[in-house]
């Protein structure tokens, strides 16, 4: 792996990215700047480097694009008397902000010498533009510090140094273009509507330049980006169902910026407390603690029947709530909420006790009910794993890449005068893939009017119990898999195998094997320059049946059975980990501190540690109609991978 400066003077590297002249707002000037609102730069093929999409997302998270300068141009030549060849001539603004949408988006403050210049270039540029007349080809290109792979794979950004507006870029030379999907010709794309998202119909060929996308099918993938934008914002935002369904009105169907679609929930929110505020009856004392965001000590009707369902499933309510009356079960609540006494499966809402109940009140508050039953019984139970494993918050639905850097062990003496030499290094990459793990369970209409409130509790207990156990096997398995010998490696070789990672034995446990066990796990050594890492075990792990024997390792301040009273070295020095899957009686395993040496690696889809239920419930339509059933679904997008065999020793018992 090497480190390169991508820059002006090596024609190969002279331009990492070709960016877009593409203000999303046009040109605006405040306080005295001009500032412009770009397309810095995609993910994509340019000058031999490829640029993954989570490389740049990781470049806006860690800052490296905010401050950086602009200038007029790349320099013809590198000056050795200028750091990269740059004077103050030729600046023309700042970075002021970055973020990450579809590529690096970057609001410019034109300012410097060249400031006025670049201003009054993309001016005219943009007006030309929009009036269909012929535009030079100016764009953007990025001066970076990236770390990158033998074949050309950008592995991180270290520095971004500027952003230069220049004429006719590198990669192609030219502005990125859109495909018309009547005839295939090429035509300047359009400004996008104010407050729509940037287009996405522009896609990177293998050389930097434009590429196309049927613009159809370009508009569809961003409308359903936005529909989930749209959902995911309403169910986050708590507004009262009349202005959720004011605000889904006015953007669904159609593409939005996600600045004017927080704008427009604000407002709701901001007209749900003056609706509160001028309910509120003053000069009766503070109010009491609010029960939902924006509420102050007030209950509505569906926030007294939500308590009452969570009572009748046995969750803990508010004390200040103990006098809501109690629910009989429920067959009550499923009354209450859809008025169908006959139990058609079918809401009747000149029937329903509940205001303003609709077809998804009852659904929506038995999910949430059943989600807290089911999260009470997936955290009732001790989570054995969460010691030795490293967690890891996953975006996208993609193999999670764990990534080892090695090389190197200490640094160079340099003499005076003399030349700095260079190191080299490598990385080993592993993989994991995501699983999705769910059932579902229906719950009958023959159970709502036997009122079998039994089984109702008893589902999402099971399920939360699944869940546990879901995680316990699959870490488990990390040490169980291919008769005990592990996963398989990017090395080709198994995670325990005794001739290549010296991370396997066969002895059963006592004290003395732990400490041959410890002293090969503190040998493992930095691939190619034989340093120890001298990292001891800081868990034993063992089935249920050698608990006893761990704790006597542990917890003996002398050496068990010596009669000369040795001290024992290892007590109290690590933690005893019982392994509920595992139902050999004699395996075990020994694991480090995961801050010193990554092994185990948890990878969680959009963050989320905990399952989810749905409830599934139509009167016309899915299992309800065909089944007379509410179906409970639970689902989870987890995986398990090792990244590091160094910190993680097995002893299959021959």
């Amino acid at each position: 792996m090497e480190v390169e400066r991508v820059e002006a003077g090596r024609l190969e590297l002279a331009r990492a990215r070709l960016g877009e002249w593409e203000p999303a707002g046009g040109v605006e000037t405040a306080e005295g700047a001009t500032r412009l609102e770009v397309l810095a730069m995609r993910a994509g093929e340019a000058n031999g480097l490829r640029y993954p999409a989570e490389v740049l997302a990781a470049s806006v998270q860690a800052g490296l694009w905010r401050g950086a300068a602009v200038f007029l141009d790349h320099p013809d030549a590198l000056d050795a008397t200028r750091a990269g060849g740059r004077t103050l001539g030729d600046l023309a603004g700042v970075v002021e902000e970055a973020w990450y949408e579809d590529g690096v988006r970057a609001r410019l403050r034109l300012a410097g010498p060249k400031g006025p210049l670049v201003a009054e270039l993309a001016r005219q540029w943009l007006a030309d533009r929009e009036a269909g007349r012929a535009v030079p080809r100016i764009g953007l290109s990025a001066d970076l510090l990236v770390l990158r792979d033998a074949g050309g794979l950008v592995r991180r950004i270290q520095q971004v140094h500027s952003l230069d507006v220049v004429f006719d870029p590198a990669a192609g030379g030219t502005f990125l273009r859109v495909l018309n999907a009547s005839d295939g010709t090429t035509a300047s794309q359009p400004m996008p509507e104010e407050g729509n998202p940037m287009s996405t119909n522009e896609v990177l060929s293998s050389d930097g330049a434009a590429g196309a996308q049927e613009p159809a099918l370009s508009r569809e993938l961003a409308l359903l980006q936005c529909e989930h934008a749209l959902n995911a914002a309403l169910r986050d935002a708590g507004l009262p169902e009349a202005l959720e369904r004011a605000v889904r009105q006015r953007f669904a169907g159609r593409l939005f910026h996600p600045q004017e679609l927080g704008q427009a929930i604000a407002a709701q929110r901001a007209t749900w407390a003056e609706l509160l505020e001028a309910g509120v009856v003053k000069g009766l004392g503070e109010p009491r603690p609010a029960v939902r965001a924006g509420i102050c000590g007030m209950l509505d009707e569906l926030d007294r029947v939500r308590l009452a369902w969570e009572r009748a499933l046995g969750l803990p309510i508010p004390e200040r709530y103990r006098d809501i009356p109690r629910l009989s079960g429920i067959r009550e609540l499923y009354i209450t909420l859809t008025g169908d006494h006959e139990f058609r499966g079918r809401l009747f809402p000149e029937r329903a006790l509940l205001a303003n109940a609709t077809t998804a009140t009852m659904t929506g508050l038995v999910a949430d009910g059943l989600n807290k039953v089911m999260l009470q019984a997936y955290n009732r139970r001790e989570k054995w794993w969460q010691s030795i494993v490293v967690n890891r918050d996953l975006d996208r639905f993609q193999d999670m890449k764990m990534i080892r850097v090695h090389g190197f062990s200490s640094l160079s003496t340099v003499n005076e005068g003399a030349a700095y030499t260079e190191a080299s290094w490598d990385d080993v990459m592993e993989t994991a893939s995501i699983a999705k793990k769910g059932n579902y369970i229906g719950i009958t209409l023959e159970m709502i009017m036997a009122d079998d409130m039994d089984a109702v509790r008893t589902i999402p207990t099971l399920l939360g119990s699944a869940a546990y156990n879901t995680v316990s096997d699959m870490v488990s398995e990390v040490f169980t898999a291919n008769a005990g010998l592990g996963p398989l490696m990017a090395d080709g070789y198994n995670l325990f195998d005794a001739a290549h990672h010296g991370n396997l034995r066969t002895a059963a446990l006592s004290l003395e094997e732990f400490d041959n066990v410890a002293l090969a796990m503190m040998n493992q050594t930095e691939p190619g320059s034989g340093r120890k890492l001298a990292v001891p075990p800081a868990f034993l792990l063992v089935p249920t049946s050698l608990r006893s024997t761990a704790l006597t390792i542990r917890n003996s301040t002398y050496i068990p059975g010596s009669g000369d009273n040795d001290i024992n070295p290892w007590y109290q020095g690590f933690e005893v980990i019982v392994v509920p899957p595992w139902s050999d009686a004699n395996n075990w395993a020994a694991v480090a501190s995961p801050t010193q040496v990554e092994g185990i690696v948890m990878g969680w889809l959009f963050g989320r540690q905990e399952p989810e239920i749905f409830v599934a419930d139509s009167e016309v339509m899915g299992s309800m109609f065909t089944n007379d059933e509410m179906r409970i679904k639970v689902r989870w997008f987890l995986c398990v991978g090792v990244a590091d065999y160094r910190g993680l020793h097995k002893n299959n018992v021959a």
